[in-house]
């Protein structure tokens, strides 16, 4: 094992000794040192002493930390029990105040409707920021961890920084604020940039059975070919019931054996959520007047502090975010371009 490694599983194990109670003295990664560990850690670890040694080679009743034994084992179990959900608030952010009616005309676009400003406001929403664990398993395996950030207040899906690198970020955790859950909208994007993601993953499994198929058509036609030969030193034919029933083995251990190929490469997909960090942002809000025909809906848009920008406005059939938009004639639904051009179709 390296050394960047050694280090890497050190600093690891000593943060998650440390984080779950243990006071830990391991100075050096490639050294033993002690572990004055609580009553839940040594269970999960296994160990009987309340005072361990913790080192790559420690044996006895230490800890051995190492991806050769049981480390990986113990940790993981220490890990299910650690918070996945964190809630924090930005503060001291530059809110646009002024010309919010100059930005909402440069950022959308109502190609069917008349819309006007009817009155601004601020208030505080969510953005959730979500890590999915996405793998595939075949005849090989393909695994990645994905993260974006959905509005809580509209569903959008919003290219926010990574809000635990932001500054003024402040855990909140003495308060449960309340939310609309973005979980179900959260899956639906993550199984999508999944398959988008695992393309050239999934194409290399569909070439390799389609060379491997290739292959056992290839030699158990050599063998149906073979069956209807003359043999050698044998003036006599073939007998065609033999040749037949030659045939009709080959041809089922074919099927047989196309089958166990399929087996083989058929993809396993898992998708799970890991993390769900809770940013709470003041935000300035803009709500609309908007006219369609003899129908009229107010909708709301949120200027964005961290992206400087407004957010887009969620389409009402597909939840997709969109800048130009088209609204529905009798309750003034938002539409994407996409989605408006497909009912149009439907119509005709």
């Amino acid at each position: 094992m390296t050394v960047p490694v050694q280090q890497q599983i050190h600093d690891f194990a000593t943060t998650l000794l440390e984080r779950r109670g243990a006071v830990v003295d391991w100075p050096d990664a490639g050294r033993e040192g002690t572990a004055l560990l609580p009553e839940e850690v040594a269970e999960a670890a296994a160990v009987d002493a309340d005072v361990v040694t913790v080192g790559p080679e420690a044996s006895g009743e230490g800890l051995a930390i190492n991806l050769a034994g049981d480390f990986l084992q113990w940790a993981g179990q220490l890990l299910e029990a650690e918070p996945r959900v964190g809630l924090f608030g930005v503060r001291d952010l530059y809110l646009k105040r002024k010309n919010l009616d100059e930005a909402l005309a440069r950022t959308f676009t109502w190609p069917n409707a008349k819309v006007k400003v009817h009155k601004s406001g601020e208030t505080a929403i969510e953005y959730h920021t979500w890590w999915f664990h996405a793998a595939m398993a075949s005849e090989d395996r393909w695994e990645t961890c994905d993260r974006f950030s959905l509005s809580a207040a509209s569903g959008v899906l919003v290219d926010i920084p990574d809000p635990l690198g932001l500054w003024g970020l402040q855990p909140q955790a003495g308060r449960q604020a309340s939310a609309p859950s973005t979980y179900a909208r959260a899956v639906h994007i993550a199984r999508r940039r999944l398959l988008a993601s695992a393309a050239g993953f999934l194409q290399r499994m569909d070439a390799r059975l389609e060379r491997d198929r290739k292959r056992l058509r290839d030699y158990y036609d050599a063998l149906s070919r073979e069956a209807g030969k003359k043999k050698p030193r044998s003036h006599a034919p073939p007998d065609p019931e033999k040749v037949a029933a030659t045939k009709r083995a080959v041809e089922l251990e074919l099927r047989r054996k196309l089958g166990e190929l399929d087996e083989r490469y058929s993809v396993a997909a898992t998708l799970r959520p890991v993390v769900l960090v809770r940013t709470e942002v003041p935000v300035p809000t803009v709500e609309l007047s908007v006219f369609r025909k003899q129908a009229h809906r107010i909708h709301t848009v949120y200027w964005n502090p961290l992206r400087k920008q407004f957010d887009p406005l969620a389409c009402s059939a597909c939840g997709e975010g969109a800048f130009t938009v088209v609204f529905t004639n009798d309750d003034v639904q938002p539409l994407c371009p996409a989605c408006a051009a497909s009912r149009q179709s439907r119509r005709c």
